[in-house]
């Protein structure tokens, strides 16, 4: 073997070092095996237990003797029982009695002596030692290399090919986008104007709930502010010519600053505070999306027409542009392509050109370069 420090086992480069390492442990295993308490440990063991009870008892007294002598005792006897049972050499059992002896004499100089020449002749054994840990990191390294690539290749094979490329995704989304800013303008377009015109083109919309905004509990406050200004000219009058956005937040008004602001719908207040309160939140602003990418197909259809009949939004442009989409039937493989680029990311846009293919053949490669590296290796535990 090279030359090399008590701490330091042999440098492990290649395959070929590693099965050159592990012949030559099996070579000093078959060695040691010849001296009982070596290669299993039981001579390490030993000297361990009596190295550790010169360091714990280095300061001694009268009180500590005691256990002190018990320690020392429990050692013998565990030495004699590996001796009777063929795991400690003889040689091996006088020298530890040696330290032993000098241990209960509190000749503690002495006793490290002989835990000095315990380690000479643990030196072989720790040499191997480092050598099997040497080995069994590189195998480790090897097998470790044969798991990371099998989950790489397991990666590269759960990437499904997209229906659709990326720009078809971005378009319909650059589309959905430009519908859902052409129904937000006509939102806030309808309850700025005066509430009485705007509801009464809410409620006269042939339907209402497939814009996506309105639940049928404020689809039906709607009908009842109609109603009321229907049957109430006055409130048309006044309440009825505010803006919806503004009569939203006099749902909070207290019934002193209700009445001074609106004195000619005072007896009107408790139902209008309570319409306007059921109405706040989809008028300020807190309504969904009317479209969104992964919505299903009948549902964009549905919003859509619901949108072009909006009042003030019949003509937008957006939604030519969404009628062009739908026409050409890609939805579904669009938004099942943008599930699978939102998943797998970059991967799946080289599933889609067929560069994923190149990948995939690599790291087949590779794998079977690995278990072929780590079929050359024999298991570590069979060394000893």
């Amino acid at each position: 073997m090279r030359g090399r420090s008590e701490e330091e086992g042999r440098s492990v480069e290649d395959v070929d070092d590693a099965r050159a390492l592990a012949k030559d442990i099996r070579e000093r295993a078959s060695r040691l095996r010849v001296t009982p308490g070596l290669l299993d440990g039981t001579l390490e063991e030993l000297r361990g237990s009596l190295d550790r009870v010169l360091r714990e008892y280095e300061k001694m007294s009268r009180r500590r003797l005691g256990p002190f002598q018990r320690e020392l005792e429990a050692i013998a006897k565990r030495a004699q029982e590996l001796k009777e049972s063929g795991r400690l050499s003889p040689r091996h059992l006088r020298l530890l009695s040696q330290g032993l002896q000098h241990a209960h004499r509190i000749h503690f100089w002495n006793a490290k002596r002989v835990i000095a020449k315990i380690d000479k002749i643990l030196g072989p054994t720790r040499e191997w030692q480092r050598d099997v840990d040497a080995y069994r990191a590189f195998q480790r390294k090897a097998a470790q290399r044969v798991r990371d690539t099998e989950d790489a290749l397991a990666k590269l094979h759960a990437v499904p090919k997209p229906s659709a490329a990326k720009d078809d995704v971005g378009r319909l989304r650059a589309v959905i986008e430009a519908a859902n800013r052409a129904a937000d303008e006509a939102w806030v377009a309808i309850i700025h104007r005066p509430s009485a015109e705007a509801i009464t083109g809410l409620v006269a919309h042939p339907d209402v709930e497939g814009l996506g905004l309105l639940a049928v509990q404020e689809f039906a406050a709607l009908r009842e502010l109609s109603d009321l200004f229907e049957t109430d000219e006055a409130l048309r009058q006044s309440i009825g010519l505010q803006p919806l956005s503004d009569l939203v937040l006099t749902s909070e008004y207290s019934a002193a600053k209700w009445d001074r602001v609106y004195p000619q719908a005072a007896a009107a207040r408790r139902t209008l505070q309570d319409l306007f309160h059921q109405l706040r939140p989809v008028v300020g602003g807190k309504y969904g999306t009317a479209f969104t990418v992964d919505a299903p197909v009948a549902v964009i259809e549905r919003r859509l027409g619901a949108w072009r009949n909006f009042p003030g939004a019949e003509s937008k442009a957006a939604w030519s542009d969404l009628v062009d989409v739908r026409a050409s039937g890609k939805i579904p493989a669009i938004q099942e392509s943008a599930r699978i680029y939102e998943r797998h990311g970059d991967l799946a846009v080289r599933a889609w050109d067929g560069s994923l293919a190149d990948d995939i053949a690599a790291q087949e490669k590779e794998l079977l370069a690995a278990k072929k590296v780590l079929d050359r290796l024999p298991s570590p535990d069979t060394l000893a």
